[in-house]
Parts: C-alpha cells; sequence; structure tokens
C-alpha cells in the first residue's frame, strides 16, 4: 500500500488520463489499451479508484513504440526491447532496421528513376514524327550491357530470349540493376553497313554509373528517333539514322539504342503494338 505522502507524489507524475494522453499522442484509447495489453506501455492504477493516469514522460516512449513500429519492428521485438533494458539489444535491433530501410529506400529511388526515365523518353517524341531523327541533348545516363552470345543470329527478339533471361537474371540478383527500361544495342558499324543484328541486351538508367555493373554513357547529345507499329519498316528508321549523323557531320560515340517501353500483343497474338525509342550518341 502507498502512504498519502505517496499517493500524492504518484498523482503528481501521473496526472494524465487516457484520454487526455491519447490526444497527447495523437492516437487512441484503444492503442493504448493495447500497448497496455502487452506489456510495453504501462500506465499508473491509481488503487483508490482503479482509474488508469500516464506520466507526461511517457509520450516519449509511445513515440519510440510508434517509431520502431514504422520502421518495420513487430510489437513482439519493441517488447522485448522494453523489457531487457539492454543499450546493446535496443543497438542491434535498430541497426538492423537501418539497413533495412536503406535498402528500401535505394529500391523507391530505382522505381523513381526509372520512371522518371520513361517519362523522359515519352516527352521527346511528343511532337515528333515517327521514323524522322533529330538531335537532341540527353541527360546523363548509365548503362548495363549483357553481352548476345550468337552475334551471327540475332535479328529478332526471339533469337536473344536466352540473352534477355541472362540479362534479367542479373538483375534479379543484383539489386542496384534495373529492369526498366530495357532494349538491345546495335553495333554503330554494323548499323552503318547495313547489318542489323543486336550485340548487347542493354537497361538503361538515371542512376550514376557505379562502373562494375552500370558505366556511363558517352556523349550528351544524341540522334534520336521514335518508331512504333504504324510506322515503316524499322530498317528503313535505322538506314534514315545513319544518313542524319552522315548527312550531319556529326561523330557517333556510341551503338544504336533500341529501348523498347512497350511492346504488346492482344490475347489471340494477331495485334502487335510497339514503342521503340532509337539514338546513337552523337559528338
Amino acid at each position: 500500500m502507498f502512504s498519502e505522502e505517496e499517493l500524492q507524489e504518484k498523482r503528481r507524475e501521473y496526472s494524465l488520463s487516457v484520454g487526455q494522453f491519447a490526444k497527447l499522442c495523437v492516437t487512441t484509447r484503444d492503442t493504448l489499451r493495447h500497448y497496455y495489453e502487452l506489456n510495453i506501455l504501462l500506465p499508473w492504477v491509481d488503487p483508490t479508484n482503479g482509474y488508469h493516469y500516464y506520466s507526461a514522460s511517457q509520450i516519449s516512449s509511445f513515440f519510440f513504440i510508434t517509431t520502431m513500429r514504422q520502421a518495420g519492428c513487430s510489437l513482439a521485438e519493441i517488447g522485448n526491447i522494453i523489457h531487457s533494458l539492454s543499450k546493446e539489444s535496443i543497438v542491434k535491433l535498430v541497426n538492423a532496421r537501418i539497413l533495412d530501410l536503406q535498402r528500401e529506400l535505394f529500391n523507391i529511388n530505382k522505381q523513381i528513376a526509372a520512371l522518371h526515365l520513361g517519362m523522359w523518353i515519352l516527352g521527346q517524341f511528343e511532337n515528333r514524327k515517327p521514323g524522322v531523327p533529330f538531335l537532341s541533348a540527353i541527360p546523363p545516363l548509365s548503362v548495363t550491357k549483357t553481352p548476345i552470345q550468337n552475334r551471327n543470329d540475332s535479328f529478332h527478339t526471339a533469337d536473344i530470349a536466352k540473352d534477355i533471361s541472362a540479362h534479367l537474371a542479373r538483375a534479379a540478383e543484383d539489386e542496384t540493376l534495373v529492369t526498366f527500361p530495357s532494349g538491345v544495342t546495335i553495333a554503330y558499324e554494323d548499323l552503318c553497313r547495313g547489318h542489323y543484328a543486336y550485340n548487347n541486351v542493354i537497361s538503361l538508367s538515371l542512376l550514376p554509373a557505379d562502373g562494375v555493373s552500370k558505366f556511363p554513357l558517352q556523349g550528351q547529345r544524341a540522334v534520336l528517333c521514335y518508331h512504333d507499329h504504324y510506322a515503316s519498316d524499322i530498317d528503313r528508321t535505322y538506314a534514315r539514322i545513319a544518313a542524319y549523323i552522315k548527312k550531319n557531320r556529326l561523330k557517333a560515340c556510341s551503338d544504336l539504342f533500341s529501348v523498347s517501353l512497350i511492346n504488346l500483343y492482344d490475347n489471340e497474338k494477331t495485334n502487335h503494338a510497339y514503342y521503340k525509342y532509337l539514338f546513337v550518341c552523337v559528338e
């Protein structure tokens, strides 16, 4: 039993009703009840009336629990920290969650960068005619390449299915790599001589190059062209790009990149809709 002096001291410290404490913490009475039942945030129970009261100093405890929950910790993990009163257990759990959150943040930024690049590509061709090359500045891009094993027979997507699978497998194993937007390249020498064989499966990204799996794209200008299923034979578009570079006395400093944003068939596989974006970096 508490003495009258001890009761008064407790009442001064634990002066907030459940409703008042919930309001200060911007939470609900049900949440506080749940934490109480789990023994992770305990009010003081006034022995004279059985009412629960909280201390203002417990607000920091509530927001510690909230922060850890938002970081992905379970209530059981939080309970273990609270009950162990161990600095080491707190450091271990928090460091683990920091690593997880950094990984999640990187993946989110990777997805945002992929969408930004897709939108940039769409914007570049908004007022352009299919099959008509033009010169434009391009943003700093990084590229990931997977060489095609059999370049003697790599003229269609079906010819390089295994190479595409290998490229996607690399991305699945390395979380720093992207899979969108992706496409293929044709060596510039082959482009000029009308031999349109693919030599790499590629993915582009706005994320910086690391010199290991992502390498900087050469040049800040490119001859670009838009090609879709409504346009004429894509071989003519290839030829027009090579002719444009030659006519304007530009120096190519990359292969031809053919990037697919959309490539769709209907259920019967009779109608084919696709949008390809072609470019060669130039000086």
